[in-house]
């Protein structure tokens, strides 16, 4: 195995983006009774499917095919991490939806049943300094020559994000067998190479690592980033 690939000669570009969600951000990163939580951390695999603009309108499955899917898709992006945010908790009652009652459940008492979301609080930075310290920091490897698009939604809301990214020139992949902490949280399944040590979050679909210190893989180094190449990328350049 060479001990550097030209990601650029391949096709391949690669952004550091931050992303600012314009209203309130809500996904269930865990439950307990009747309370959900959304982390400040965005699986990439759900922002892979927002910016590459890939969902089903109908699906007769019920289990996901991530890796077929993302296959498709002309990005890849990695996890998202939120060093500053805040939360706001919204309380609901929960409601029969069909009968729009509260004394149909299996306790028969008509009252209410309260569970709180608590939602992440929308970001609007005010300027440049700001821009770079608030929002979700992650990088995105596009694979069709374009940027990715400034403007998505993610949550089960749909909340607005704005998009902006930073090209790396000519990104280039360096193969380092010593441990490397990259800038940015893991998917443990896009490593090729050992994790010496790591800090696991779970979040559906399986666990994120928020640090990690990986050895025997593929990086891209500028300037501040340290960015690991995911395996289905260097996949991809060696094919």
């Amino acid at each position: 195995m060479g001990q550097a690939i030209s990601l650029y000669d391949h096709g391949v570009r690669l952004f550091a983006c931050q992303l600012y969600n314009h209203d309130y951000l809500w996904f269930s990163s865990y439950e307990i009774s009747k309370v959900s939580t959304t982390l400040a951390i965005l699986h990439n695999y759900a922002l892979t499917y927002s910016l590459g603009d890939f969902s089903y309108g109908i699906s007769w499955e019920s289990a996901p095919h991530y890796e077929e899917d993302l296959a498709r898709i002309n990005l890849y992006a990695t996890p998202a991490l939120a060093t500053f945010w805040s939360r706001t908790r919204f309380t609901y009652n929960a409601v029969n939806s069909r009968t729009l009652r509260t004394d149909d459940a299996p306790r028969g008492i008509n009252s209410p049943d309260l569970g709180w979301h608590n939602y992440l609080d929308p970001v609007y930075p005010a300027d440049d300094r700001a821009a770079q310290q608030l929002g979700f920091a992650c990088y995105v490897f596009t694979f069709n020559g374009q940027q990715p698009k400034g403007v998505t939604r993610l949550g089960k809301k749909g909340a607005a994000i704005r998009v902006r990214c930073e090209e790396i020139e000519r990104p280039r992949a360096i193969f380092r067998d010593e441990p490397v902490r990259p800038t940015h949280p893991l998917n443990p399944l896009d490593v090729s190479g050992q994790l010496s040590a790591y800090e696991p979050v779970s979040i559906p679909p399986h666990l994120i690592l928020r640090t990690a210190e990986v050895q025997d893989d593929w990086f891209v180094f500028a300037g501040p980033h340290r960015v690991h190449v995911p395996r289905r990328v260097v996949e991809r350049c060696q094919a």
